[in-house]
Formats: C-alpha cells, structure tokens, sequence
C-alpha cells in the first residue's frame, strides 16, 4: 500500500501538469463546433438573417465554413465526425454574400474550437505532441490505479463533503469525490483514446482492429461522444470538467500537504517551483483560454494571419501568467488574482461579445440559437464559479500557507 501511495503522488504530480491541459482542451473539445459558430459571428449572423426571412441558406454560406479532408490522410475507417476532427487543414475564413442586402460578408479568420482539439491530442507538436500526450495518458490509468489501491476507501469517508466555507479538508474531498464517483468515465476516455492513437500512429497493427474495424469505430464514438446527442455531450462535459478538477485539486493537495513539514529544509525551493507550475498551469491556463476567446473579438478583421495571432494572444498570456507566478512564488495570492483574473475575462466574456458583435445574449436566447448563446453562458457561469474559488482561496489559504 505505501508503494501504491508513492506511487500515485509522484506520477500524479510529475504528469499532472500535462494531464490538467489535455483534460480541460478536451473538455472544451466537446462543443468545439459551437466554440467555431462563436468565433464566426459575422457567418452565425448572415445565417441567421436569412433563415428569419423565410430563405434558403445559400450553398456558399453551407460550404465555407466546412472541413476541407483532402489532406487528411486516415489509415482506417471512422465515423464522419472523427474522420472530420483528423484532418489538419480547415477552412474557416473567407467571404459570402448576404442574400438578404446582397453585401459581401467577411468572416474572420481564425481557427476556433479545433485549436483546443489539436492542443488535446497533440499539444500542438504533431506526431511528437501525441507521443507525449499518450505516454502522459499511461501515467494516468497507473495513477488511477494505484489511487485506487492506496487508501481504503471507506464509504461514509467517500461520500462525506464538507459545506463549510473553511474547512481544510475541503480539496481532498472534492478530488475524492470527483474520482472515485466517475471512475468509469476517467478509465473509459483514457483508454479508448489510447487505442485510437495506437491506430494512428503505432507500425504494429492491432489483431483484433484489424479483423474487426467496427470495433475502432465503437471507440471511436465513445471517445468522441458522438452518440446519444447534446445530451450525452453535456455528460461528457460535466465528465470531463470533473476529471479536470480532480486533477487540479490533486496537484493542490500535494503541495499543501508538504508545505509545512519542509519549511525549513534545504527543499523548500523544490516545493515553491512546483507551487509556481501549479498556479501557472491550472491557473494561467484558465487565463489564456478566456485571453484566447477575448483575443478573437478585439483584434481587427483584416489583421494578417489572424488565427495564428489569436493562438499566439493564448501562448503570450499564459507565458505572462507563468512570470507573474515566478514573481508571487507560487503563493496563494498568486492563485488569487490569477483566478480572479479567469473569473473577470470569463464572466464579462458576454458583455464583451455584446460590444463587439450582434450575437450577444439578448439576440441570441429569444431566438433560441443556443449554439451561440451557450458559450456567453457557460463562460458567465464558470467565471462565476472561478471568482468564488478565488475567494475562497483569499480567505482560506492565506490564512493557513503564508
């Protein structure tokens, strides 16, 4: 049992970092044509217009915003869906005509929701991102694993949360709960991710695929959710944004359980570098997905390689998150106004839309394009919940860390 323990602690720590990024793109890969359709008013708009004139959408308005898949170079049969999700090029700019005033439309150029995909299964690297990303997802079913071995889990202990504001058990039992109670899922998506990167890029076929490619199909669509429609995704959703904060409230825990004890060792700088990756990597990269989302509503239209420069706003504000956690040495302000920060970007992200774009909120709800709507909405919520974990760590681990 204490092998197991070590075990889980060290592997989960030193992967942990990576996992939480490839776990929250991948969350945020569920809805990522709806991340697209957000990221692309000015097409959303011209659509939307005609339909509300009792006209057709036009083939032109249908097709530019559409995969381009002949430079996808598959190995094996998949459902649409994947098949659409493995290319690398898409073409998500270019220009239409309103066929209601007859004016040329741009839309902006920019890489939407497939940008988290390829950072979830790649981190941006190709073959050699995928490589890291699948050796990472070893590492999990082996933490996963011996998680499982290392504690009796008793299930009054389990099943107990405690609502008090303060109580400083409080992130063991989120990461308990938000482990062991959808353990299925974490085994399930981690798995059959696995055997899908195996198909891809492994030279040794796997028998039982080979013989039977509806099997790679099957996984295919769990891995991918595409059964059960929005319903099912909005399961994955919740799934996958429970797994992302089981291992957020992991690396957490390893950090506040080991800081006082090392106090005044000759370590104690060991323990505040992984306290500064800890606030960079869950915090900041909370900061640069809502810098990213924010970037494709300020920079200009006709701004040259636009995408790239949204991706580039994404990198830059994370790199600046790591600074400012170097510079506050991983302490709990610094994951205060970190969080405070994802809380503000997040939570005005509907007014900003609003400013800028004629799909905010009240366009959007009454007319029931819940595409659209979904992203104000679900940024508004999390950066609510983003802000009361903040205070919560102002009031909370000040007082006990510093």
């Amino acid at each position: 049992m204490q092998l197991a323990n070590w075990l889980h602690t060290w592997i989960g720590l030193l992967f942990g970092w990576l996992l939480f990024a490839v776990f929250l793109t991948g969350t945020l890969t569920v809805f990522d044509t709806e991340i697209t359709s957000w990221m692309q008013p000015e097409l959303f708009e011209t659509t939307s217009d005609t339909r509300e004139h009792g006209k057709s959408v036009p083939w032109e308005v249908q097709l530019t915003s559409q995969p381009v898949l002949e430079d996808w170079d598959g190995s094996f049969d998949q459902p649409i869906l994947h098949v659409i999700k493995l290319q690398e090029k898409r073409t998500f700019s270019g220009q239409t005509m309103d066929p209601v005033t007859g004016r040329l439309v741009t839309f902006r150029d920019t890489q939407g929701g497939d940008f988290f995909y390829h950072f979830h299964y790649g981190l941006l690297f190709g073959g050699p991102g995928a490589w890291m990303v699948a050796g990472a997802a070893i590492m999990m079913l082996l933490t996963l694993f011996t998680g499982l071995c290392s504690h009796r889990w008793i299930a009054k202990e389990v099943m107990t949360f405690r609502l008090r504001p303060y109580h400083p058990r409080v992130w063991l039992d989120v990461h308990n709960l938000t482990g062991i109670l959808i353990i299925p899922f974490h085994l399930m998506i981690v798995a059959t991710g696995l055997v899908i990167f195996w198909s891809m890029y492994m030279p040794v076929d796997i028998p039982l695929l080979r013989e039977n490619e509806g099997i790679l199909s099957l996984l295919s669509m769990l891995h991918f959710a595409q059964f059960g429609g929005n319903r099912m995704r909005w399961l994955y959703f919740l799934m996958g944004l429970a797994a992302t904060v089981m291992i957020a409230t992991g690396l957490v825990l390893w950090t506040s359980k080991r800081q006082k004890p090392h106090a005044g060792h000759s370590s104690r700088a060991g323990y505040h570098l992984v306290g500064v990756l800890n606030v960079a990597t869950v915090a900041g990269l909370l900061v640069a997905v809502a810098a990213f989302l924010w970037a494709n509503r300020l920079l200009p239209m006709a701004m040259a390689d636009r995408s790239l420069w949204e991706i580039r706003c994404f990198f830059l504000v994370w790199s600046l998150c790591l600074l400012h956690s170097v510079f506050r040495r991983g302490s709990a302000r610094a994951w205060k106004e970190q969080l405070y920060g994802s809380a503000f970007l997040l939570g005005f992200l509907p007014l900003l839309n609003g400013l800028t774009t004629n799909s905010h909120l009240l366009m959007t709800v009454p007319r029931g394009q819940w595409a659209m709507a979904g992203v104000d909405m679900i940024g508004l919520a999390v950066g609510a919940v983003l802000g009361l974990t903040a205070r919560r760590i102002g009031s909370d681990f000040v007082r006990h860390r510093e």
